[in-house]
């Protein structure tokens, strides 16, 4: 939703953050038309790698593609893709930081011009609150980043891996559905104590309602966890409990600094889960607008599509996109 470069009438940018899950394998007709289908002018993919995807995502979309490789030397990436011009793009790594941050100033149309920030801030959730401090870490170092240029108009968006402040986490639900998946065989015990994804037979995966080429997604657990997942009642009383212990800093630091979380902004209660999409639990993926930019947030949703894209969307990856409309 450019704006009409001959009318000069203000018009709209529609911008999407999307995890694609290690590389999107399998998955590339689904991602593509998830993206396509968005409408989206300016997108933020995670977990790309270097496999080709996204130059063939922005040749399909008839977009320009900035790549982003990781502060730790590892597989997995970001990058954007745009139809409006780039006025200039940095990939900011930082130590201890294991994506990096990948900045990209767009022009809006003439004269005006938003900065967009894209982040994969750590999962690590096995490091429990020191996780969340990891994450806080490097949330401090974009900080840093963004303070350090001239203001603007500034985006920051993609997949932060962190629980909001009040956020409903459906974890005994979650816990359920790992807990059939370890009865059923698709969960098995290896040496290090952990229960992790079994290759296992594709028919086995659908049969439990996930698409077998959305299983590297699946989370590993310790495997104590397991025969107590069976215990845990479905109960949202039992959810807010467990919910409780989970560190939420990374989140209320953006809060502080001035960003404006888009979506719950626009959706004061609405879950709006993006993660997982085979069993929707957390809100992990978000679009925050500096105060500079929130005047121009006109919408924020979560993509989960109707009919028959609904299945496309929850098939192309365990992360719904997160879509935001800015006016301009």
């Amino acid at each position: 939703m450019p704006a009409d470069e001959e009318s000069g009438e203000a018009s709209g940018i529609r911008v999407l953050a999307y995890n694609i899950l290690l590389g999107g394998e399998r998955r590339e007709e689904r991602i593509a038309g998830v993206l396509a289908g968005s409408g989206a002018d300016l997108i933020a993919l995670e977990e790309v790698q270097d496999n080709g995807l996204v130059p063939r995502l922005a040749e399909h979309l008839g977009m320009e593609a900035v790549y982003a490789p990781p502060s730790d030397g590892g597989p997995l990436g970001m990058a954007l893709l745009t139809r409006l011009p780039i006025a200039s793009q940095r990939n900011l790594r930082h130590p201890g930081m294991l994506r990096s941050h990948l900045e990209v100033v767009i022009r809006a149309r003439p004269g005006e011009r938003i900065r967009f920030h894209v982040v994969h801030l750590a999962a690590r959730f096995g490091e429990k609150a020191n996780g969340e401090a990891r994450r806080l870490r490097e949330i401090e170092a974009v900080l840093g980043d963004i303070d350090a240029e001239e203001a603007m108009p500034d985006i920051v968006l993609g997949d932060f891996n962190s629980i909001a402040p009040g956020d409903h986490l459906a974890a005994t639900g979650f816990f359920r559905r790992m807990n059939e998946l370890r009865q059923a065989g698709l969960l098995v015990r290896r040496g290090d104590g952990w229960m992790w994804p079994e290759a296992g037979d594709d028919a086995d995966w659908l049969a439990h309602g996930i698409d077998p080429a959305l299983k590297g997604g699946v989370p590993s657990l310790p495997w104590v966890t397991g025969p107590l997942t069976a215990l845990v009642p479905r109960h949202q009383g039992v959810d807010r409990l467990l919910g409780r212990a989970i560190e939420r800093w990374t989140v209320p630091r953006l809060l502080d600094a001035g960003y404006t979380d888009c979506y719950r902004h626009l959706h004061p209660r609405a879950h709006g889960y993006t993660c997982a999409t085979w069993m929707p639990a957390a809100r992990i993926d978000y679009v925050f607008a500096s105060p500079e930019a929130l005047p121009l947030v006109a919408a924020c949703d979560v993509v989960e599509g109707r009919g028959r894209s609904a299945h496309e969307v929850a098939s192309a990856s365990d992360h719904f996109p997160v879509v935001a409309d800015l006016s301009i």
